[in-house]
């Protein structure tokens, strides 16, 4: 993932009620130990009764009745082309748009679940660089229109509208990077 890409995932907000009885503002994603079971995974070093549990592996989706297939079809009105990657299972989307120097990069990524057919994931990469942020913009449209709350890496979650959108890109790595990329990287050197 590229530093100014900023990533949001979208949760159906009935399926957080239907985990927690409420809507926090905050679930828990451990980057760490969900690296480390991955590669012990990888590796085969895990047996059957090993899991891992955080809020990227909760099954949201499974408790609403929304078509996959009507959340395709507007994911990729937002890109050119279709999707990269189309298998029965996973969609991934990616577009580059060119502007006066730079090239902007947004990319979107839907897993379905093998077992019912419904959403297992859902993420998209908005670029921070593109001018208006139209991309972000229209996905926090999408998440609107599907009733769904958006999730940062960092576990916060926040309804769709722009402003508390705004709020949590002002707060990411990615930001800081762009606004000011060598005390961004200073700062790392210190940590």
């Amino acid at each position: 993932m590229a530093i100014y890409q900023f990533r949001l995932n979208l949760i159906p907000r009935k399926g957080v009620i239907n985990e927690f009885g409420f809507v926090p503002n905050k679930l828990n994603i451990n980057i760490q130990e969900r690296n480390d079971h991955y590669y012990l995974e990888k590796d085969k070093l895990l047996d059957s009764s090993d899991f891992f549990v955080d809020a990227l592996t909760i099954k949201f989706w499974d408790s609403v009745n929304i078509l996959p297939t009507e959340i395709i079809y507007y994911i990729s009105k937002l890109f050119p082309r279709k999707p990269i990657e189309s298998k029965s299972d996973y969609y991934y989307w990616k577009h580059y748009k060119k502007t006066l120097d730079i090239s902007i990069d947004h990319d979107a990524s839907l897993t379905l679940s093998k077992e019912n057919g419904k959403i297992k994931q859902l993420y998209f990469r908005a670029d921070l660089r593109e001018n208006g942020l139209e991309f972000l913009n229209k996905f926090i449209e999408i998440a609107k229109k599907y009733d769904c709350l958006l999730m940062d890496l960092n576990g916060n979650l926040i309804v769709p509208e722009q402003k508390e959108v705004y709020k949590l890109v002002k707060f990411s790595n990615n930001y800081k990077f762009l606004k000011n990329p060598e005390e961004y990287l200073n700062n790392l050197e210190q940590s």
